[in-house]
Protein backbone atom coordinates (compact mmCIF):
# COMPACT_ATOMS: atom_id res chain seq x y z
CA UNK A 1 0.00 0.00 0.00
CA UNK A 2 1.25 3.46 -0.89
CA UNK A 3 0.19 6.88 0.32
CA UNK A 4 0.21 10.06 -1.73
CA UNK A 5 0.69 13.00 0.57
CA UNK A 6 -0.50 16.17 -1.14
CA UNK A 7 0.66 18.52 1.56
CA UNK A 8 1.17 18.56 5.30
CA UNK A 9 -2.03 20.44 5.72
CA UNK A 10 -4.04 18.78 2.99
CA UNK A 11 -5.11 15.18 2.56
CA UNK A 12 -3.85 11.66 2.03
CA UNK A 13 -4.94 9.44 -0.85
CA UNK A 14 -4.53 5.72 -0.15
CA UNK A 15 -3.19 3.76 -3.10
CA UNK A 16 -3.62 -0.01 -2.80
CA UNK A 17 -3.07 -1.06 -6.41
CA UNK A 18 -0.69 -0.20 -9.18
CA UNK A 19 -2.01 2.25 -11.74
CA UNK A 20 -3.87 0.29 -14.42
CA UNK A 21 -5.32 0.97 -17.86
CA UNK A 22 -5.65 4.74 -18.41
CA UNK A 23 -3.00 4.78 -21.15
CA UNK A 24 -5.07 6.77 -23.63
CA UNK A 25 -5.90 9.47 -21.09
CA UNK A 26 -2.29 9.72 -19.89
CA UNK A 27 -1.05 9.99 -23.46
CA UNK A 28 -3.51 12.81 -24.13
CA UNK A 29 -2.45 14.68 -21.00
CA UNK A 30 1.24 14.26 -21.81
CA UNK A 31 0.71 15.59 -25.34
CA UNK A 32 -1.05 18.63 -23.95
CA UNK A 33 1.72 19.15 -21.41
CA UNK A 34 4.42 19.05 -24.09
CA UNK A 35 2.55 21.47 -26.34
CA UNK A 36 3.90 25.05 -26.11
CA UNK A 37 1.96 27.65 -24.21
CA UNK A 38 -1.22 27.64 -22.15
CA UNK A 39 -3.51 24.61 -21.82
CA UNK A 40 -6.91 24.47 -20.11
CA UNK A 41 -8.45 21.03 -19.63
CA UNK A 42 -11.66 19.72 -18.08
CA UNK A 43 -11.82 16.20 -16.60
CA UNK A 44 -15.18 14.79 -15.52
CA UNK A 45 -16.51 11.43 -14.35
CA UNK A 46 -18.51 9.97 -11.49
CA UNK A 47 -17.18 9.70 -7.94
CA UNK A 48 -14.53 7.04 -7.23
CA UNK A 49 -13.83 6.50 -10.94
CA UNK A 50 -10.15 7.38 -10.60
CA UNK A 51 -9.94 11.03 -11.70
CA UNK A 52 -7.73 12.06 -8.80
CA UNK A 53 -5.50 9.02 -9.23
CA UNK A 54 -5.10 9.81 -12.92
CA UNK A 55 -4.06 13.37 -12.08
CA UNK A 56 -1.64 12.18 -9.41
CA UNK A 57 0.01 9.79 -11.88
CA UNK A 58 0.16 12.47 -14.57
CA UNK A 59 1.61 15.16 -12.31
CA UNK A 60 4.40 12.99 -10.89
CA UNK A 61 7.82 14.54 -11.52
CA UNK A 62 6.19 17.71 -12.84
CA UNK A 63 5.94 21.08 -11.13
CA UNK A 64 2.35 20.97 -9.90
CA UNK A 65 0.02 22.79 -7.53
CA UNK A 66 -2.88 20.55 -6.52
CA UNK A 67 -6.01 21.73 -4.71
CA UNK A 68 -8.60 19.15 -3.69
CA UNK A 69 -11.74 21.23 -3.13
CA UNK A 70 -14.06 20.08 -0.37
CA UNK A 71 -17.81 20.28 0.13
CA UNK A 72 -17.37 23.06 2.65
CA UNK A 73 -17.71 26.84 2.70
CA UNK A 74 -16.11 28.71 -0.18
CA UNK A 75 -13.75 30.60 2.13
CA UNK A 76 -12.45 27.30 3.52
CA UNK A 77 -11.32 26.17 0.07
CA UNK A 78 -9.78 29.57 -0.66
CA UNK A 79 -7.81 29.43 2.60
CA UNK A 80 -6.75 25.89 1.73
CA UNK A 81 -5.41 27.14 -1.61
CA UNK A 82 -3.48 29.81 0.31
CA UNK A 83 -1.85 27.08 2.41
CA UNK A 84 -0.93 25.03 -0.66
CA UNK A 85 0.64 28.10 -2.31
CA UNK A 86 2.57 28.71 0.91
CA UNK A 87 3.95 25.19 0.90
CA UNK A 88 4.78 25.14 -2.83
CA UNK A 89 6.64 28.43 -2.85
CA UNK A 90 8.00 28.02 0.70
CA UNK A 91 6.59 31.32 1.97
CA UNK A 92 4.53 32.21 5.05
CA UNK A 93 0.83 31.44 4.55
CA UNK A 94 -0.57 34.35 2.54
CA UNK A 95 -4.01 35.86 2.94
CA UNK A 96 -5.20 36.23 -0.64
CA UNK A 97 -8.85 37.27 -0.66
CA UNK A 98 -9.76 35.70 -4.01
CA UNK A 99 -8.63 33.05 -6.44
CA UNK A 100 -7.67 35.85 -8.79
CA UNK A 101 -5.14 37.12 -6.25
CA UNK A 102 -3.84 33.56 -5.81
CA UNK A 103 -3.20 33.17 -9.53
CA UNK A 104 -1.64 36.62 -9.79
CA UNK A 105 0.90 35.60 -7.17
CA UNK A 106 1.53 32.18 -8.78
CA UNK A 107 2.32 33.76 -12.15
CA UNK A 108 4.61 36.31 -10.52
CA UNK A 109 6.43 33.83 -8.28
CA UNK A 110 6.88 30.89 -10.66
CA UNK A 111 10.32 31.05 -12.30
CA UNK A 112 10.97 27.59 -13.74
CA UNK A 113 11.07 26.86 -17.48
CA UNK A 114 9.01 23.70 -17.24
CA UNK A 115 5.27 24.07 -17.65
CA UNK A 116 3.45 24.48 -14.33
CA UNK A 117 0.44 22.22 -13.77
CA UNK A 118 -2.37 23.68 -11.64
CA UNK A 119 -5.06 21.17 -10.71
CA UNK A 120 -8.35 22.15 -9.11
CA UNK A 121 -9.99 18.84 -8.20
CA UNK A 122 -13.72 18.63 -7.38
CA UNK A 123 -14.15 22.16 -8.71
CA UNK A 124 -17.91 21.63 -8.74
CA UNK A 125 -17.92 22.15 -4.97
CA UNK A 126 -16.70 25.71 -5.56
CA UNK A 127 -19.47 26.29 -8.12
CA UNK A 128 -22.12 25.01 -5.73
CA UNK A 129 -20.99 27.35 -2.98
CA UNK A 130 -20.32 30.34 -5.22
CA UNK A 131 -21.61 30.22 -8.83
CA UNK A 132 -19.80 33.50 -9.52
CA UNK A 133 -16.48 31.65 -9.40
CA UNK A 134 -16.92 30.74 -13.08
CA UNK A 135 -16.95 34.40 -14.08
CA UNK A 136 -13.94 35.00 -11.82
CA UNK A 137 -12.05 32.27 -13.65
CA UNK A 138 -12.89 33.88 -16.97
CA UNK A 139 -10.86 36.86 -15.79
CA UNK A 140 -8.10 34.60 -14.45
CA UNK A 141 -7.81 32.76 -17.78
CA UNK A 142 -8.10 35.79 -20.05
CA UNK A 143 -6.05 38.31 -18.09
CA UNK A 144 -3.56 36.34 -16.01
CA UNK A 145 -2.61 32.90 -17.37
CA UNK A 146 -3.69 32.72 -21.04
CA UNK A 147 -0.23 33.63 -22.30
CA UNK A 148 1.74 31.76 -19.66
CA UNK A 149 3.39 28.34 -19.71
CA UNK A 150 0.69 26.91 -17.48
CA UNK A 151 -1.58 23.86 -17.72
CA UNK A 152 -4.81 24.45 -15.80
CA UNK A 153 -6.87 21.32 -15.11
CA UNK A 154 -10.35 21.58 -13.64
CA UNK A 155 -11.80 18.28 -12.47
CA UNK A 156 -15.13 17.26 -10.96
CA UNK A 157 -17.74 14.58 -10.40
CA UNK A 158 -20.86 16.65 -11.16
CA UNK A 159 -20.61 16.06 -14.90
CA UNK A 160 -23.57 18.08 -16.13
CA UNK A 161 -22.79 20.96 -13.78
CA UNK A 162 -19.25 21.32 -15.13
CA UNK A 163 -20.40 20.95 -18.72
CA UNK A 164 -23.07 23.61 -18.22
CA UNK A 165 -20.80 25.94 -16.23
CA UNK A 166 -17.73 25.71 -18.46
CA UNK A 167 -18.37 24.09 -21.83
CA UNK A 168 -21.77 25.44 -22.90
CA UNK A 169 -22.10 28.54 -25.03
CA UNK A 170 -23.66 30.67 -22.28
CA UNK A 171 -20.76 30.00 -19.90
CA UNK A 172 -18.23 32.81 -19.26
CA UNK A 173 -15.52 30.18 -19.91
CA UNK A 174 -17.00 28.98 -23.18
CA UNK A 175 -14.42 28.46 -25.93
CA UNK A 176 -11.42 28.72 -23.63
CA UNK A 177 -10.75 25.05 -22.92
CA UNK A 178 -8.21 23.22 -25.06
CA UNK A 179 -9.40 19.70 -24.28
CA UNK A 180 -11.62 17.61 -22.06
CA UNK A 181 -11.73 14.04 -20.79
CA UNK A 182 -14.75 12.10 -19.59
CA UNK A 183 -13.36 9.31 -17.45
CA UNK A 184 -15.42 6.12 -17.46
CA UNK A 185 -15.05 2.76 -15.69
CA UNK A 186 -12.13 0.49 -16.45
CA UNK A 187 -12.36 -2.02 -19.29
CA UNK A 188 -12.97 -5.67 -18.50
CA UNK A 189 -9.55 -6.44 -19.95
CA UNK A 190 -8.05 -4.14 -17.32
CA UNK A 191 -9.81 -6.11 -14.60
CA UNK A 192 -7.95 -9.21 -15.78
CA UNK A 193 -4.73 -7.28 -15.27
CA UNK A 194 -5.95 -6.13 -11.85
CA UNK A 195 -6.98 -9.58 -10.58
CA UNK A 196 -4.95 -12.71 -11.23
CA UNK A 197 -7.96 -15.02 -11.23
CA UNK A 198 -10.61 -16.55 -13.50
CA UNK A 199 -12.96 -14.36 -15.51
CA UNK A 200 -15.91 -15.89 -13.65
CA UNK A 201 -14.52 -14.67 -10.32
CA UNK A 202 -13.81 -11.29 -11.92
CA UNK A 203 -17.40 -11.13 -13.15
CA UNK A 204 -18.72 -11.73 -9.63
CA UNK A 205 -16.56 -8.89 -8.31
CA UNK A 206 -17.69 -6.70 -11.22
CA UNK A 207 -21.32 -7.45 -10.35
CA UNK A 208 -20.74 -5.72 -7.00
CA UNK A 209 -17.92 -3.22 -7.53
CA UNK A 210 -18.53 -2.56 -11.23
CA UNK A 211 -15.27 -1.47 -12.88
CA UNK A 212 -14.84 1.46 -10.48
CA UNK A 213 -11.23 1.57 -9.25
CA UNK A 214 -11.91 2.69 -5.68
CA UNK A 215 -14.35 -0.16 -5.08
CA UNK A 216 -12.15 -2.75 -6.76
CA UNK A 217 -9.36 -1.96 -4.28
CA UNK A 218 -11.20 -3.86 -1.55
CA UNK A 219 -11.14 -7.19 -3.40
CA UNK A 220 -8.32 -9.69 -3.87
CA UNK A 221 -10.08 -12.02 -6.31
CA UNK A 222 -9.43 -15.22 -4.38
CA UNK A 223 -13.00 -16.01 -3.33
CA UNK A 224 -15.41 -13.42 -4.69
CA UNK A 225 -18.52 -14.34 -2.71
CA UNK A 226 -16.63 -14.55 0.57
CA UNK A 227 -14.99 -11.18 -0.10
CA UNK A 228 -18.37 -9.63 -0.94
CA UNK A 229 -19.72 -10.69 2.45
CA UNK A 230 -16.59 -9.45 4.24
CA UNK A 231 -16.59 -6.07 2.49
CA UNK A 232 -20.25 -5.14 2.21
CA UNK A 233 -22.11 -7.00 4.95
CA UNK A 234 -19.71 -5.69 7.60
CA UNK A 235 -20.79 -2.38 9.21
CA UNK A 236 -17.15 -1.44 9.79
CA UNK A 237 -16.21 -1.60 6.12
CA UNK A 238 -16.13 1.27 3.63
CA UNK A 239 -18.42 -0.35 1.06
CA UNK A 240 -21.16 -0.93 3.62
CA UNK A 241 -21.58 2.82 4.24
CA UNK A 242 -20.40 4.29 0.95
CA UNK A 243 -23.84 4.43 -0.66
CA UNK A 244 -25.37 6.30 2.26
CA UNK A 245 -22.39 8.65 2.28
CA UNK A 246 -22.92 9.45 -1.40
CA UNK A 247 -26.58 10.25 -0.84
CA UNK A 248 -26.01 12.42 2.23
CA UNK A 249 -23.05 14.28 0.71
CA UNK A 250 -24.49 14.83 -2.76
CA UNK A 251 -28.17 15.52 -2.02
CA UNK A 252 -30.10 17.67 0.39
CA UNK A 253 -33.34 15.67 0.24
CA UNK A 254 -31.77 12.37 1.25
CA UNK A 255 -34.96 10.38 1.68
CA UNK A 256 -36.37 11.34 -1.71
CA UNK A 257 -33.30 10.22 -3.63
CA UNK A 258 -33.03 7.12 -1.48
CA UNK A 259 -36.59 6.07 -2.34
CA UNK A 260 -36.12 6.78 -6.05
CA UNK A 261 -33.02 4.60 -6.18
CA UNK A 262 -34.85 1.95 -4.20
CA UNK A 263 -37.67 2.01 -6.76
CA UNK A 264 -35.20 1.62 -9.62
CA UNK A 265 -33.54 -1.33 -7.87
CA UNK A 266 -36.91 -3.06 -7.70
CA UNK A 267 -37.42 -2.74 -11.45
CA UNK A 268 -39.56 0.39 -11.62
CA UNK A 269 -37.98 2.12 -14.61
CA UNK A 270 -40.58 4.57 -15.95
CA UNK A 271 -41.40 7.97 -14.46
CA UNK A 272 -45.00 7.04 -13.61
CA UNK A 273 -43.91 3.79 -11.93
CA UNK A 274 -41.27 5.59 -9.87
CA UNK A 275 -43.78 8.30 -8.93
CA UNK A 276 -46.28 5.70 -7.72
CA UNK A 277 -43.65 3.90 -5.64
CA UNK A 278 -42.37 7.11 -4.02
CA UNK A 279 -45.82 8.75 -3.64
CA UNK A 280 -44.71 11.71 -5.74
CA UNK A 281 -46.11 13.50 -8.75
CA UNK A 282 -44.62 12.47 -12.08
CA UNK A 283 -43.62 16.04 -12.94
CA UNK A 284 -41.71 16.30 -9.66
CA UNK A 285 -39.90 12.98 -10.10
CA UNK A 286 -38.37 14.06 -13.43
CA UNK A 287 -36.18 16.77 -11.87
CA UNK A 288 -34.76 14.35 -9.30
CA UNK A 289 -34.03 11.82 -12.01
CA UNK A 290 -32.13 14.46 -13.99
CA UNK A 291 -29.93 15.19 -10.99
CA UNK A 292 -29.25 11.47 -10.46
CA UNK A 293 -28.20 11.28 -14.12
CA UNK A 294 -25.94 14.29 -13.57
CA UNK A 295 -24.00 12.68 -10.72
CA UNK A 296 -23.68 9.44 -12.68
CA UNK A 297 -25.81 7.13 -10.54
CA UNK A 298 -28.48 6.41 -13.15
CA UNK A 299 -28.92 6.69 -16.90
CA UNK A 300 -31.78 6.89 -19.36
CA UNK A 301 -31.68 4.29 -22.10
CA UNK A 302 -33.65 3.82 -25.30
CA UNK A 303 -34.25 0.79 -27.54
CA UNK A 304 -31.65 0.45 -30.28
CA UNK A 305 -32.65 2.16 -33.51
CA UNK A 306 -35.93 3.37 -32.05
CA UNK A 307 -37.39 6.82 -32.61
CA UNK A 308 -39.24 6.79 -29.32
CA UNK A 309 -38.49 9.56 -26.83
CA UNK A 310 -39.81 7.46 -23.97
CA UNK A 311 -36.78 5.71 -22.62
CA UNK A 312 -36.42 4.00 -19.27
CA UNK A 313 -34.27 4.87 -16.28
CA UNK A 314 -31.84 2.31 -14.87
CA UNK A 315 -29.18 2.34 -12.19
CA UNK A 316 -25.88 2.87 -13.94
CA UNK A 317 -23.34 1.06 -11.79
CA UNK A 318 -23.42 -2.36 -10.16
CA UNK A 319 -22.35 -1.17 -6.72
CA UNK A 320 -25.48 0.99 -6.42
CA UNK A 321 -27.63 -1.84 -7.82
CA UNK A 322 -26.18 -4.39 -5.40
CA UNK A 323 -26.40 -2.09 -2.40
CA UNK A 324 -30.08 -1.31 -2.92
CA UNK A 325 -30.83 -4.94 -3.76
CA UNK A 326 -29.09 -6.57 -0.80
CA UNK A 327 -28.12 -3.94 1.81
CA UNK A 328 -30.68 -1.15 1.83
CA UNK A 329 -33.60 -3.02 3.42
CA UNK A 330 -31.30 -4.66 5.99
CA UNK A 331 -29.08 -1.68 6.78
CA UNK A 332 -30.16 -1.21 10.40
CA UNK A 333 -30.03 -4.94 11.14
CA UNK A 334 -26.51 -5.28 9.70
CA UNK A 335 -25.40 -2.17 11.58
CA UNK A 336 -26.66 -3.75 14.81
CA UNK A 337 -24.91 -7.03 14.11
CA UNK A 338 -27.97 -9.06 13.07
CA UNK A 339 -26.78 -10.50 9.76
CA UNK A 340 -28.86 -13.66 9.41
CA UNK A 341 -31.71 -12.29 7.26
CA UNK A 342 -29.42 -10.21 5.03
CA UNK A 343 -27.02 -13.08 4.40
CA UNK A 344 -29.87 -15.49 3.77
CA UNK A 345 -31.32 -13.13 1.18
CA UNK A 346 -27.88 -12.77 -0.42
CA UNK A 347 -27.35 -16.53 -0.53
CA UNK A 348 -30.77 -17.18 -2.06
CA UNK A 349 -30.90 -14.32 -4.55
CA UNK A 350 -27.30 -13.62 -5.62
CA UNK A 351 -27.31 -16.01 -8.55
CA UNK A 352 -30.50 -14.42 -9.89
CA UNK A 353 -28.86 -11.02 -9.52
CA UNK A 354 -25.83 -12.30 -11.46
CA UNK A 355 -28.18 -13.17 -14.30
CA UNK A 356 -29.12 -9.50 -14.58
CA UNK A 357 -25.59 -8.14 -14.31
CA UNK A 358 -24.21 -10.73 -16.76
CA UNK A 359 -26.12 -8.96 -19.53
CA UNK A 360 -24.38 -5.70 -18.70
CA UNK A 361 -21.05 -7.50 -18.43
CA UNK A 362 -21.39 -9.04 -21.90
CA UNK A 363 -22.42 -5.71 -23.45
CA UNK A 364 -19.28 -4.16 -21.96
CA UNK A 365 -17.16 -7.07 -23.19
CA UNK A 366 -18.65 -6.69 -26.69
CA UNK A 367 -16.96 -3.30 -26.94
CA UNK A 368 -13.58 -4.94 -26.38
CA UNK A 369 -13.94 -8.08 -28.52
CA UNK A 370 -16.18 -8.85 -31.50
CA UNK A 371 -18.79 -11.46 -30.67
CA UNK A 372 -19.92 -11.48 -34.31
CA UNK A 373 -17.97 -11.85 -37.60
CA UNK A 374 -18.08 -8.12 -38.40
CA UNK A 375 -17.31 -4.76 -36.85
CA UNK A 376 -20.53 -3.15 -35.59
CA UNK A 377 -21.30 0.50 -36.17
CA UNK A 378 -24.12 0.41 -33.60
CA UNK A 379 -25.14 -1.96 -30.86
CA UNK A 380 -27.40 -2.12 -27.85
CA UNK A 381 -30.48 -3.57 -26.21
CA UNK A 382 -33.86 -3.53 -27.95
CA UNK A 383 -37.41 -3.93 -26.71
CA UNK A 384 -40.88 -3.43 -28.12
CA UNK A 385 -44.06 -4.17 -26.17
CA UNK A 386 -43.54 -7.69 -24.73
CA UNK A 387 -40.51 -8.48 -26.90
CA UNK A 388 -36.92 -7.94 -25.81
CA UNK A 389 -33.50 -8.77 -27.24
CA UNK A 390 -30.51 -8.53 -24.91
CA UNK A 391 -27.95 -7.41 -27.49
CA UNK A 392 -28.11 -6.43 -31.15
CA UNK A 393 -24.97 -5.53 -33.10
CA UNK A 394 -25.25 -4.19 -36.65
CA UNK A 395 -23.16 -2.64 -39.38
CA UNK A 396 -25.00 0.09 -41.25
CA UNK A 397 -22.58 -0.09 -44.19
CA UNK A 398 -22.60 -3.85 -44.87
CA UNK A 399 -26.14 -4.70 -43.76
CA UNK A 400 -24.93 -7.34 -41.31
CA UNK A 401 -26.75 -7.82 -38.01
CA UNK A 402 -26.32 -10.16 -35.04
CA UNK A 403 -28.93 -10.95 -32.38
CA UNK A 404 -27.81 -12.33 -29.00
CA UNK A 405 -29.53 -13.87 -26.03
CA UNK A 406 -27.47 -13.51 -22.83
CA UNK A 407 -27.96 -16.11 -20.10
CA UNK A 408 -26.16 -16.75 -16.81
CA UNK A 409 -26.84 -20.43 -17.27
CA UNK A 410 -24.94 -23.63 -18.01
CA UNK A 411 -26.30 -25.25 -21.19
CA UNK A 412 -25.86 -29.02 -21.34
CA UNK A 413 -28.27 -30.06 -24.08
CA UNK A 414 -28.77 -29.19 -27.72
CA UNK A 415 -32.50 -28.83 -27.18
CA UNK A 416 -32.04 -25.92 -24.75
CA UNK A 417 -29.97 -24.02 -27.29
CA UNK A 418 -32.37 -24.61 -30.20
CA UNK A 419 -35.40 -23.45 -28.18
CA UNK A 420 -33.69 -20.15 -27.31
CA UNK A 421 -32.44 -19.59 -30.87
CA UNK A 422 -35.93 -20.20 -32.29
CA UNK A 423 -37.43 -17.65 -29.89
CA UNK A 424 -34.68 -15.19 -30.74
CA UNK A 425 -35.40 -15.56 -34.47
CA UNK A 426 -39.08 -14.85 -33.89
CA UNK A 427 -38.35 -11.70 -31.90
CA UNK A 428 -35.83 -10.52 -34.51
CA UNK A 429 -38.62 -10.31 -37.10
CA UNK A 430 -40.00 -7.32 -35.21
CA UNK A 431 -36.74 -5.37 -35.40
CA UNK A 432 -37.42 -3.33 -38.51
CA UNK A 433 -33.92 -2.27 -39.58
CA UNK A 434 -33.13 -3.42 -43.17
CA UNK A 435 -35.71 -6.13 -42.74
CA UNK A 436 -35.59 -7.45 -46.32
CA UNK A 437 -31.92 -6.93 -47.14
CA UNK A 438 -29.83 -7.83 -44.14
CA UNK A 439 -27.43 -10.66 -43.36
CA UNK A 440 -28.55 -12.15 -40.05
CA UNK A 441 -26.57 -13.98 -37.34
CA UNK A 442 -27.96 -15.47 -34.14
CA UNK A 443 -26.09 -16.26 -30.98
CA UNK A 444 -26.08 -17.04 -27.28
CA UNK A 445 -23.62 -15.84 -24.66
CA UNK A 446 -23.81 -17.96 -21.52
CA UNK A 447 -22.04 -18.90 -18.32
CA UNK A 448 -21.19 -22.25 -19.85
CA UNK A 449 -22.07 -24.18 -23.01
CA UNK A 450 -21.09 -27.80 -23.38
CA UNK A 451 -18.14 -28.09 -25.76
CA UNK A 452 -19.76 -30.79 -27.92
CA UNK A 453 -22.75 -28.49 -28.54
CA UNK A 454 -20.50 -25.58 -29.52
CA UNK A 455 -18.63 -27.77 -31.98
CA UNK A 456 -21.83 -29.14 -33.49
CA UNK A 457 -23.45 -25.73 -33.99
CA UNK A 458 -20.44 -23.49 -34.63
CA UNK A 459 -21.17 -23.22 -38.38
CA UNK A 460 -24.76 -22.10 -37.75
CA UNK A 461 -24.78 -19.95 -34.62
CA UNK A 462 -22.53 -17.68 -32.55
CA UNK A 463 -22.10 -19.52 -29.25
CA UNK A 464 -19.94 -18.03 -26.51
CA UNK A 465 -19.41 -18.84 -22.89
CA UNK A 466 -17.31 -17.15 -20.26
CA UNK A 467 -14.30 -19.38 -21.02
CA UNK A 468 -14.33 -18.30 -24.68
CA UNK A 469 -14.45 -14.65 -23.65
CA UNK A 470 -11.56 -15.22 -21.25
CA UNK A 471 -9.46 -16.71 -24.06
CA UNK A 472 -10.09 -13.73 -26.36
CA UNK A 473 -10.03 -10.88 -23.90
CA UNK A 474 -6.77 -8.94 -23.86
CA UNK A 475 -5.19 -7.20 -20.89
Amino acid sequence: MKMYLNSKLDYIIMIRKKFINRKRELKFLEEKYRAPGFEFLIITGRRRIGKSRLLIEFSKKKPAIYLMCENRKFIYNLQKFNRIISEYFKIPIPNFKSFRECFQYIVKAYRRRKKLVIILDEFSYLIRRNPEIVAEFQGIVDEIIANKNIMLIICGSAVSMLQHSILEEKSPLYGRTTGNIFLGPLKIGALREWFNTSLEEIFKIYSVADAIPKYLEFFKGRNAEKEIVENIFNPNQFLFREMKSIITEEFREHDTYYHILEALSKGYTRVTEIANYTYMKSKDVASYLNILVDVGLIQKIYPLYSKTKRGIYVIKDNYTSFWFRFISQYFEEIESGFLESALSNFKNDFNRYLGQTFEKFVVKVSREIDLQPFKPTRQGKWWYKDKEIDLIALNENTGQIAFFEIKWHSFKTLREIIIIINRLQEKAKHFQWNLNSRKEYYGIVARKIAENIKQRLKQKYLLWDIRDIEDRLKY
